[in-house]
């Protein structure tokens, strides 16, 4: 099986509030996140910035790494997070909280090294990393992104039916956009 990478470890500038915290049918989107890839990887690790000691209290079964340079950007919690896995693995934005188990096991089920869930044409997350590309990963400067990294090799687009891979929680309008949805489900 793989492992996981969950990142958490941004300053939610738009949100104005830790939006990892926000409760979602009684649950933390952080929580959320985790479950819904639990059951797919042997380990998840989060990646924790900014919001580190808040998130704390709901990383209780996951191994955190905590980017002491967050502010760098989303690719050093990349790189960090990378630091710790040692397997084929999934990277996932923490804000990304309701991706179905048929998408993780799509994605587990490709071929390429490189693998991405797309929805109605549109790649969306999370994305999947072959083991055989952690040295690669682990060269990149970390002033670098994952598009360019990507740019670099053949990837997998692999069509699933989940509007949720490309549904983000960037500002609060987001998150009602999201609570809406889950309370009609």
């Amino acid at each position: 099986m793989a492992e996981g990478i969950i990142l958490a470890g941004g300053e939610s500038r738009r949100a104005n509030t830790n939006k990892l915290l926000l409760q979602v049918n009684g649950k933390s989107i952080i929580r959320h996140t985790i479950d819904s890839m639990k059951p797919y990887v042997d380990k998840i690790i989060v990646v924790t910035g900014k919001y580190h000691d808040e998130l704390l209290p709901y990383l209780f079964d996951v191994e955190v790494a905590h980017n002491e340079q967050y502010e760098r950007g989303m690719f050093s919690s990349v790189l960090t997070g990378v630091e710790h896995v040692h397997d084929d693995f999934f990277i996932i934005p923490g804000d990304i909280a309701f991706v179905s188990g048929e998408v993780f096991e799509a994605l587990l089920g490709g071929s390429f090294s490189l693998r991405v869930p797309s929805h109605k044409g549109k790649t969306g997350h999370p994305l999947f990393v072959s083991k055989k590309l952690l040295n690669d990963l682990l060269a990149q400067d970390i002033s670098s992104n994952l598009k360019e990294f990507i740019s670099n090799y053949e990837v997998e687009k692999i069509d699933v039916d989940d509007p949720y891979i490309n549904i983000d929680l960037d500002t609060l309008d987001d998150f009602s956009f999201i609570v809406k949805e889950k309370e009609r489900n």
